[in-house]
């Protein structure tokens, strides 16, 4: 297949901004600031350093091998098939700790709208949760068109605010870290900044799509990702500046309390229904990517069969259904062992570390001698992340490790077919 060349830097810029704004923006900075204090500042910087050798990896890969399956099929090429459907069980595994933040966040912000306490989230969440299946089911022809548009209206709102606060770059809200302790407390708070560029490997789906990738790619993605960490540090400052960050549930809603303290009440609960609206389609999407991916591996009879059925109008109704049932399992448990969003984020920031990681070992493999040394300096800063990330990388690994048993297992009993999972 042959991709159509049609974009230019400002459009790939567009695109890689597009792709890391969103939720993260309504919960991590405040998130960082709780962690790091006047060092968030910082801690942003080193995230965004250990990320741009991972994205020029997928960048690199995407443009010399496209390919639908992604990640899992970089791995797959050098590692194998059982390998590549073990990834996909760990995507898969994600649905435990990751879509349960960012519904969490949408419950935060509806709870501003609704003036209700920390004590609806639960409920709310519920709410939520059943909203977006109704809307995964139903389809989304125009989501992509929609959620560029709100993240476009997010990313203005978080400008204008900039403009109005006039957040002055003092040492209370930025110091550099100076010593043993305060640079630990800097990288730490890393572990969860990292949840901001989660999708990076959709990059790899890019570079065949440029006028002129070796001249235009660079530039669309180290100008993008220059534009969002600009935008989450114009955040970081305004929330240490008025100080709204502290516990879970302020954070969760730390964005329409900024809005509260620098223009009124009134235009905080406006504030709260965009923002309740960009949660809703980002994880409605999530849920029907998901969806997506549970019907591919019925399909390939990785799990039953009976998860592959499309209604009329072309919806996975039953892996829907199915990804909505982990969800709820998933808030319930939340809820039940008071699970706190930090650790959520950072096991999902984990699974998704470790299949950069593995896709940028076999990139030293697969990519030429010249852009080696970049998969090599990529996979060592994925190992320094994982270093941040700490304990609750033992999630991607547990899941990781009981996925390739399982296919190890089945493997004995039959052949592997040749059929692969593509997780997009």
């Amino acid at each position: 297949m042959q991709y159509q060349r049609t974009l230019g830097p400002l459009q790939g810029m567009a695109m890689t901004v597009t792709t890391f704004v969103g939720t993260g923006l309504m919960i991590l900075p405040a998130m960082s600031v709780a962690q790091a204090g006047s060092f968030a500042f910082y801690a942003w910087l080193i995230t965004a350093l250990a990320i741009v050798p991972i994205a020029f990896v997928f960048a690199f890969l995407g443009g010399r091998f496209p390919s639908a399956g992604g990640a899992s099929h970089y791995i797959g090429k050098v590692l194998g098939k059982k390998v590549e459907r073990a990834i996909g069980w760990l995507f898969l595994s994600i649905l435990l700790v990751g879509p349960a933040v960012a519904i969490k966040v949408a419950a935060a912000y509806l709870a501003v709208l609704l003036n209700l306490s920390e004590q609806s989230i639960f409920l709310l969440s519920l709410v939520t949760l059943m909203g977006m299946l109704l809307f995964s089911i139903a389809g989304m022809k125009n989501s992509a068109n929609f959620q560029t548009m709100v993240v476009l209206c997010l990313i203005a709102t978080v400008v204008a605010l900039f403009l109005l606060s006039g957040t002055p770059m003092s040492s209370q809200i930025i110091d550099q870290p100076n010593s043993w302790p305060e640079l630990e407390t800097t990288l730490l708070a890393t572990g969860t900044i990292f949840w901001c560029f989660l999708g990076i490997e959709v990059m790899a789906h890019m570079g065949a799509e440029f006028k002129n990738p070796k001249r235009d790619f660079p530039m669309a993605l180290l100008g993008g990702i220059v534009i969002v960490v600009l935008l989450y540090l114009a955040t970081v400052l305004m929330i240490a500046e008025h100080k709204v960050f502290g516990d879970e549930f302020t954070n969760s809603q730390s964005l329409a309390l900024l809005v509260g303290s620098l223009l009124g009440e009134q235009t905080q609960r406006w504030f709260a229904v965009g923002a309740y609206i960009i949660a809703f389609s980002n994880v409605g999407a999530y849920i029907l990517g998901f969806a997506r991916m549970v019907q591919s591996m019925a399909q390939q009879q990785a799990i039953p069969q009976y998860f592959a059925m499309l209604s009329k109008h072309g919806t996975p109704i039953r892996a829907v259904s199915f990804v909505g049932g982990v969800c709820l399992l998933s808030l319930l448990c939340i809820e039940l062992f008071g699970t706190q969003m930090e650790w959520l984020i950072e096991m999902t920031n984990g699974a998704f570390l470790l299949i950069y990681l593995l896709t940028c070992l076999t990139a030293i493999k697969s990519l030429n001698d010249s852009l080696r040394w970049i998969a090599l300096l990529a996979s060592i800063s994925c190992l320094i992340m994982a270093l941040f990330i700490g304990q609750n990388m033992l999630f991607a690994s547990v899941a990781f490790a009981l996925a390739l048993v399982w296919e190890h297992l089945k493997s004995l009993k039959q052949p592997i077919a040749e059929e692969k999972i593509h997780v997009q």
